[in-house]
């Protein structure tokens, strides 16, 4: 999981830096050379197949470990007061929720940013380049402020629901079945009920033999 979230933070930053590098070529007054132009547009697609890689790898790894807990919730027997982070499958349905709307946001987190300076730089293109290198900077300080905290939140919320689809699955994998620990409760009774008639047996014991000195005397 720290593979694949370090993968997308790679990509989105990589793919910001080439968008502002391509954006600040873009302005008629001073237009990149295609020596400057080119890396940009290299480091662009690099930058975002990271990021989609990183995106892909975080749904592949939670789907793995998900769809293997509904079977172990109605083969295991959990009880209301296990530290399981999920008891069922309403847990697990609210879980998956979670995940999934917050790996949309990191996202879309990715998408403003692209998207925001895209458009800041398409309206500022008639400007000045001092205008245009100003509205760049400031678009990148705020959106890439609100971009940064949006996908950190979202972040933290699909490893969260990832850890806590992994730590089920692990503690139900070490817990015996239904069918298992009714069969340990019969063996128990079955021992404590074999210890009574032992008890008994020598208890009986005894006593005859208690009778036997006594009718010798």
């Amino acid at each position: 999981m720290r593979r694949f979230i370090f993968l997308f933070v790679l990509g989105a930053a990589t793919t910001a830096a080439a968008q502002v590098t391509l954006s600040l070529g873009m302005h008629p007054d001073h237009l990149a050379l295609l020596t400057f132009v080119a890396p940009g547009c290299a480091a662009l697609i690099v930058g975002t197949a990271l990021a989609v890689t990183g995106l892909l790898g975080l749904a592949e790894k939670y789907q793995l470990n998900v769809q293997r807990l509904p079977a172990l919730f109605s083969e295991k027997h959990i009880a209301d007061e296990t530290e399981l982070p999920l008891h069922h499958a309403r847990d697990l349905e609210t879980s998956g929720r979670s995940f999934w709307r917050a790996y949309r946001h990191a996202a879309f987190a990715l998408c403003l940013f692209i998207a925001g300076q895209l458009g800041i730089g398409l309206f500022l293109i008639d400007h000045s380049f001092i205008l245009y290198v100003a509205g760049l900077s400031g678009g990148v300080a705020v959106l890439g402020i609100i971009s940064l905290f949006w996908s950190f939140k979202a972040l933290r919320i699909v490893r969260r629901s990832h850890l806590n689809a992994q730590t089920t699955y692990q503690m139900l994998e070490k817990r015996p079945s239904v069918e298992e620990e009714e069969e340990m409760h019969r063996s128990t009774r079955r021992a404590r009920r074999s210890g009574k008639n032992s008890h008994k047996g020598l208890y009986t014991q005894r006593l005859e033999g208690r009778k036997r000195e006594k009718s010798r005397r």
